[in-house]
């Protein structure tokens, strides 16, 4: 979790019990963030809590750290409810850091995963301290009376409160507190407040103090955000010059709006021998998991992500948002077997990512901000970049297309407005067309390669491989940890011919100069040379100047070799 104030407070003016600061030292916390600052005394003194914080901000150690200090002084038993599997696991692995020097003491139980409710009858037997559960997960227990808090609970805490409400948890929430004392305190926890989150604050708080915590103008200023108005096609090509060229350092995120489209990108980049890993719905929980934790290890540098966020009601709730286009008709979409408690792009901790790019852009402009959420994290600089299909620049090729009407204009305008009323700009970025037209048949090829069947080829070869890869993280998580680096999840999966030539980039096809630009930024905040429309190309004749040379000394034509024959007679 970040950690970085511009206050001079630091975790020891908290006066935590002595292994509680010796673990929040180990993870080399000083000074904590401002929703930290502000939760952390309230939360030790036992007051009900509602805080807004944006995504980054540290609100799971600003609850987490209380807990645990309240625990070791009392044996306090806490249940925490979140929306998604994989926050469970984040919430869970963070708990443990902070329990590293009293893990024999207190005992923390994660009831999130796929295991069935009558396998972990046995992990509640043993009285866990701490409980972390989906609410649907933890409701099941309750009404089985596998897990009994209706006298020892004390601390109940409801993280990314309005993602719970948004992903239909309401009614499991109410029979929860049915099964709960009348008296514990609670926590909270969202990025938004919402007439939903109203209604909750009266059902579970009692006279809790409101934390309205805006980030300032120099948190906000981390954030650069552009926007590329283009056609289909075209978001193909500008990502490959920025992936190929190297235009951002680091780790980025690229977020598509459906599965199918997860694997169409991926093989695109495959055909230029760039690699990159994939998370959805459909992938085993282990294998999410895992791939979440290399990619913040650094194993990944590109991790394609689908944000399935508005097949779970997330919309924007205003009434013009709800306003579709009358020539515009709701698409039919398809059943397909994905996991309902799946989320990418709000909760789950992704750390030091470099960008976020809006492959597709999102259908809500709450989504955009759960998306570039994800990056300007922790005091780091960040930017976020935005493809967006406009009316004039619709595909009427079928093999690019998204299909009829499918242009971005709503819910852009719709960003647009939410981010000018934040005082937050989204620059437009233009690319030089004569800077970029050299690449424009590699890519028309590469996309030839990328058929419908092939897509399907590639989703049902990744699950299989998944599948496998899932069973053996289970089985040998504990044991043989060294395992895991063999179940890479960036190999290619390959089910269309790659063109060999596609791998490398001609000579003549490469920008001869580069001059600083502000498209994008690496992890140590440093300009990144890109191209843009400062950035000039050397003139052909200058191209094939450079071409001929190699090391500075110039090549001679050879001899012709008819001429150099000798006959004998």
């Amino acid at each position: 979790m970040a950690n970085s104030s511009s206050s001079t407070e630091t975790f020891e003016t908290f006066d935590f019990d002595p292994r509680l600061a010796r673990a929040v030292a180990q993870l080399n916390f000083t000074h904590p963030t401002l929703v930290q600052q502000k939760v952390i005394p309230l939360a030790l003194a036992g007051k009900d809590i509602l805080a807004r914080a944006r995504t980054g901000s540290g609100k799971t150690a600003a609850y987490s750290m209380p807990i645990v200090q309240k625990i070791l002084a009392s044996k306090e038993a806490t249940l925490i409810l979140v929306p998604t599997r994989e926050l469970a696991e984040q919430v869970t692995g963070h708990i443990n850091k902070l329990l590293v020097y009293s893990n024999q003491i207190v005992k923390v139980a994660n009831l999130a995963g796929q295991v069935a409710p009558q396998l972990q009858r046995p992990l509640l037997a043993e009285k866990p301290d701490i409980i972390v559960a989906t609410p649907s997960k933890a409701l099941v227990h309750l009404e089985a009376h596998n897990m009994v808090l209706n006298e020892s609970l004390e601390n109940l805490v409801i993280d990314e409160a309005d993602l719970i409400l948004s992903f239909g948890y309401e009614d499991d929430l109410r029979k929860i507190l049915s099964f709960l004392p009348k008296i514990y305190q609670s926590f909270l926890m969202s990025a938004t407040f919402t007439k939903d989150i109203e209604e909750l604050k009266d059902l579970v708080l009692r006279k809790p103090v409101l934390l309205e915590l805006d980030e300032d103008d120099e948190e906000a200023e981390q954030l650069s955000q552009y926007v590329i108005k283009c056609s289909e096609f075209e978001k193909f090509l500008y990502t490959f010059v920025i992936i190929k060229l190297r235009l951002i350092k680091g780790k980025v995120i690229l977020f598509v709006n459906d599965i199918d489209r997860c694997y169409k990108l991926k093989l695109f980049l495959e055909q230029f021998s760039i690699k990159s890993c994939i998370l959805n719905s459909e992938l085993p929980l282990n294998s999410r998991y895992h791939i979440v934790e290399e990619f913040n290890r650094g194993i990944y540098d590109y991790l394609i992500a689908t944000d399935e966020s508005e097949l779970k009601g997330e919309q924007d709730s205003d009434d013009e948002d709800k306003k579709v286009e009358e020539n515009e008709k709701p698409k039919k979409k398809a059943k397909i077997q994905r996991d309902k408690e799946y989320g990418v792009s709000r909760g789950v901790d992704f750390q030091n990512v470099a960008a976020v790019v809006n492959f597709d852009f999102p259908t809500s402009s709450k989504a955009y901000t759960h998306r570039v959420g994800r990056t300007a994290r922790g005091g780091q600089r960040g930017m976020s970049l935005s493809f967006v299909v406009t009316r004039e620049s619709m595909d009427t090729n079928k093999d690019n297309a998204r299909g009829n009407n499918s242009h971005d204009e709503v819910v852009y305008k719709r960003v647009e407005k939410q981010q000018t009323e934040k005082k937050a700009e989204m620059k437009p970025y233009t690319f030089e067309k004569k800077n970029v037209d050299g690449f424009k048949y590699r890519v028309q090829d590469a996309l030839k390669a990328v058929s419908k069947m092939a897509i399907k080829e590639a989703r049902i070869k990744e699950i299989k491989r998944e599948i496998m890869n899932s069973e053996k993280l289970k089985a040998h998580f504990e044991d043989k940890p060294k395992d895991l680096d063999f179940l890479r999840h960036d190999q290619a999966l390959q089910p269309s011919k790659v063109q060999e030539h596609m791998k490398h980039i001609p000579s003549y096809l490469m920008p001869r100069v580069a001059a600083p630009n502000a498209l994008a930024v690496d992890q140590a905040s440093n300009p990144v040379a890109s191209i843009g429309p400062n950035v000039p190309f050397n003139s052909d004749k200058r191209r094939r100047a450079a071409d001929s040379k190699t090391n500075g000394k110039s090549h001679k034509r050879k001899a012709d070799p008819l001429k150099s024959i000798k006959v004998r007679r």
